[in-house]
């Protein structure tokens, strides 16, 4: 499942890489959500011509956000494993035999994530469970595995579960717009017995470097955030004075 907004210059490259690398032949499905982005049009077209109907399009009335429309795309999916992938992601070697390999060898497992080969993000502290030296030295942390996986959520640019879990648990939480819905399923899938899985034997291209981040994407980040603490409970006040702290931190070596 592949949700889409304003990604016309990334959706082919990602597709090519996708069958590319397919290696469950007729057993791959692919469904591409558009959240209601201004070249909506020009991408299904364009989408359409190369691959027919080999893809299944899917358009959204409404920009819901990064939830809303991945739940639209696994609600009318046919398999039972779902991967949710950025437009901003390549496959780089085949990886769908893996994953259900994986699936199936493992009952225990509710969310899986992959290792990313460019070193951006693939797994982060949950909010509720960061304090000042993880905030500063995250990399540290993660490299030499010093953490407990509960504590972490998986990144969502190429975020695996089976279909049936995810729909046990109440699917993405549509309250949040983006960020941290994958910190939210990462907890339901917890209080539901299963477990969040990082696997570095499965590698994906993330084409995450040179973002833009802008003051109305923060504002979305501060409110997902604001909403995950009152659902899930922490010190609020407590982990935004540890935030202002760091920045003054980062604030005087920079």
């Amino acid at each position: 499942v592949i949700v889409t907004y304003n990604s016309e210059k990334l959706i082919l490259d990602c597709l090519d890489s996708i069958f590319k690398y397919n290696d469950i032949g007729d057993f791959l499905e692919v469904i591409i959500v558009d959240n209601c982005s201004k070249d909506q049009e020009s991408v299904f077209s364009k989408v359409i011509q190369k691959y027919g109907d080999k893809i299944i399009l899917v358009k959204s009335a409404v920009n819901g956000g990064y939830g809303h429309g991945n739940n639209q795309g696994v609600m009318i999916s046919r398999s039972p494993i779902a991967v949710i992938m950025n437009p901003d992601v390549r496959l780089v070697e085949p990886v769908f035999s893996k994953i259900i390999s994986k699936l199936n060898s493992n009952p225990n497992i509710g969310m899986m994530g992959v290792n990313f080969v460019d070193d951006s993000p693939n797994i982060y502290f949950k909010p509720d469970k960061i304090n000042v030296l993880k905030y500063l030295f995250p990399g540290f942390f993660i490299k030499f595995k010093l953490f407990n996986m509960k504590d972490m959520f998986l990144s969502g640019s190429f975020l695996i579960f089976e279909k049936k879990i995810f729909l046990d648990i109440g699917r993405f939480d549509e309250n949040i717009f983006m960020y941290h819905e994958e910190a939210d399923v990462s907890n339901r899938m917890i209080e539901n017995g299963k477990e969040c899985y990082l696997f570095d034997d499965i590698s994906v291209l993330h084409l995450a470097h040179g973002r833009e981040v802008n003051l109305n994407l923060l504002i979305i980040g501060i409110e997902s955030r604001n909403y995950y603490f009152k659902k899930f409970g922490g010190n609020l006040k407590g982990y935004y004075s540890m935030l202002i702290f760091c920045y003054k931190i980062k604030f005087i070596l920079a």
